[in-house]
């Protein structure tokens, strides 16, 4: 007779943990709807009664009435979850003060809750109190969930005094987002959201204004300016771990980081908008999240001991050559830095030749950073996606989410979070078209080539391709809030560019696409097919690249540089095409035409800013109906 396992012991701490986790959640909707409360003007919706409303358990309901008694029905339920955790916590944990004394506290906090609540309205929403109010309301939630997560980890071996070396940091960085929290709810119930107009600065100055509440606003956003900081550091002094416990605390920190990004651009899009109830409440949203994952993220710096070189390799006496990336570190790789910095050449250059002239300081700097987030957004969730084949190829295996040093729902969020602040950046600093149109690029690169053609269609690079020249469209649409026939030619350059680009890395790594199944060209068709095609689309690219200066669009100066680059660039596609080793030309090649595009690029811009560079204005034919005909002067922005 075989032997039978030992039964496992029963989870004692199961009920309270499902308690606790439920009334967390019913005390963060109960939050968000208070805020709901205050941002409708509905706290007076019962007049001055408490707990009853207008004098009557069930009056009759307008809106403002049926917003607060909402509020109230939802916190009597709230008070009686709170009031099960502390049964359960005292009736079956009583000998264990780590369940019964936050359970007790929160308990207390309710208590603290209801008193404000009634004080509140007698009072007639006085701003302290509702702002004490909403402080108690933050702690009731913290202390919810840490009795849910001390319940979680009930039968975990007590290691007395075991903490993460960054714990005192995080507890700073946590008691910073309490204090940004409390600022931002006095700046609500004082009215001093418009006091400061246009974000980062406050009425374009980064000095605080003279009034009080001017310079509480003032305090507000240099509160949340730090906090953002330290959480950048904290996130870069939690991120070294491999080991369950450091991975554990690794995504709690990105949790925070990710949420406060999410904060801090919905706060812009809400002042540059005048403060829009929408973008009110979801400012709250954003902030209670904040909130519940900085308790995270201080139980799990709290029960993180410091790493055994033994049992983690990434920590230790080890040289810092070979120490792993820092979350900070994998986020940015995330991001592909050395790829977004050509796109962003091929975004600010065109920005110099449209017939709106040269652009200001302030268009070059949003451009730069809603494209930059954009495209890190688009190439954070394509590394999400494709996590599985990444394991198998030589190149990619080591990247963050593989190498299982961020998980990849923590990938995926982290990505869709950088495209929604991209497109916040780019439509209420640049203009609404330039938005629609990278979020158009991001969605082409992730839906088209990502998951559709990558893994199906050796005509991947060609037809997928076209995200990376969506660029073009945004920096033209930055600039004019148009698009027109000289935007499209820009794209079609980056179009017939990237195929030859892109099948000479393709050769050098046939390998590594085959084993993770891939259809690359070289992989499907060999390596003479891909050299053909090569040099078929570079000699449909360089007459193509030459053409503005034939047709007047640009001058001299691009069409000499034009003609070099190109030739260099041709140059190297014969000797690729006619080499037995390809690997080093192909290398050569690579690297090359990378250089090649943005040389190309930035010779428009300097040829639009030299007076010698443009052609003399020109006379052109526009048509504007049948029969009639308009001769109108035309400049270097001529559409080829």
């Amino acid at each position: 007779m075989l032997p039978t396992a030992p039964p496992t012991p029963p989870d004692r701490s199961r009920l309270l943990r499902r308690l606790a986790w439920i009334a967390a959640a019913f005390a963060f909707g109960l939050v968000v709807l208070g805020g709901v409360v205050r941002i409708t003007g509905s706290g007076m919706g019962c007049g001055d009664h408490w707990p009853r409303c207008n004098g009557e358990w069930f009056p009759p309901l307008d809106l403002p009435t049926l917003i607060e008694i909402g509020h109230r029905w939802a916190a009597a339920l709230v008070s009686v979850l709170v009031l099960a955790v502390a049964l359960v916590a005292w009736r079956r944990h009583r000998d264990e003060p780590a369940l019964r004394n936050p359970a007790l506290l929160a308990l207390a906090l309710l208590v603290a809750q209801v008193l404000l609540g009634g004080v509140t309205v007698k009072l007639a929403l006085p701003p302290w109190v509702v702002v004490a109010h909403l402080a108690n309301a933050m702690l009731l939630l913290g202390a919810l969930i840490w009795v849910a997560l001390r319940a979680a980890h009930a039968g975990d071996p007590a290691e007395p005094g075991a903490r993460h070396g960054a714990h005192g940091l995080v507890l700073a960085t946590a008691g910073l987002g309490f204090a940004v929290i409390l600022f931002g709810a006095q700046v609500a119930n004082f009215n001093a959201g418009l006091v400061c107009l246009g974000f980062p600065l406050c009425n374009g100055s980064a000095l605080p204004p003279a009034s009080s509440l001017g310079a509480l606003h003032w305090a507000h956003r240099a509160l949340a300016f730090a906090f953002l900081g330290l959480a950048v550091v904290m996130v870069s002094r939690v991120g070294r771990r491999t080991d369950p416990g450091g991975q554990r605390l690794r995504r709690a920190a990105g949790m925070v980081l990710a949420a406060t990004v999410v904060q801090i651009g919905v706060a812009a899009a809400m002042v540059l908008y005048l403060l829009p109830p929408s973008l009110r409440a979801l400012h709250l949203l954003a902030g209670t999240l904040v909130w519940a994952a900085l308790v995270l993220l201080v139980f799990r710096s709290g029960r993180t001991p410091v790493a055994d070189a033994a049992a983690d390799p990434a920590v230790g006496d080890v040289e810092p050559a070979v120490r792993r990336p820092s979350l900070a570190a994998d986020l940015i790789t995330l991001t592909k830095p050395r790829i977004i910095s050509l796109l962003l050449v091929t975004t600010i250059a065109p920005m110099f030749i449209t017939p709106a002239g040269l652009p200001t300081w302030s268009q070059i700097v949003w451009v730069l950073v809603g494209g930059y987030l954009m495209a890190g957004g688009a190439n954070a969730i394509n590394m999400w996606f494709d996590r599985d084949i990444d394991t198998r190829m030589s190149r990619t295996r080591l990247r963050p989410i593989p190498a299982g040093r961020v998980s990849a729902e923590f990938g995926l969020a982290f990505g869709v979070s950088l495209g929604l602040v991209a497109f916040a950046v780019f439509w209420t600093r640049v203009n609404p078209l330039s938005a629609w149109l990278a979020l158009g690029g991001l969605l082409f690169y992730v839906f088209v080539y990502t998951i559709w053609l990558k893994r199906t269609s050796p005509q991947n690079i060609v037809i997928g391709g076209a995200a990376g020249a969506f660029p073009p469209l945004v920096g033209w649409a930055a600039m004019t809030g148009r698009l027109d026939l000289a935007a499209v030619y820009l794209f079609a350059i980056i179009f017939y560019w990237t195929p030859p680009h892109f099948w000479a890395l393709a050769l050098i790594k046939q390998a590594d696409y085959a084993r993770a199944g891939i259809p690359m060209l070289p992989v499907v068709r060999g390596e003479a097919r891909t050299k053909y095609e090569m040099m078929v689309y570079t000699l449909m690219l360089l007459p193509l690249t030459i053409m503005p200066t034939l047709f007047g669009a640009l001058g001299l100066f691009y069409g000499v540089a034009a003609v070099l680059l190109g030739a260099r660039l041709l140059w190297y596609c014969v000797r690729l095409y006619r080499a037995q080793s390809i690997t080093p030309v192909a290398w050569q090649m690579y690297r090359y035409s990378l250089v090649y595009l943005a040389l190309l690029f930035v010779a428009m811009g300097i040829d639009r800013a030299l007076p010698f560079g443009r052609p003399a204005p020109q006379k052109v034919i526009i048509l504007s109906r049948p029969g009639a005909q308009v001769a109108m002067p035309t400049t270097a922005h001529v559409h080829p």
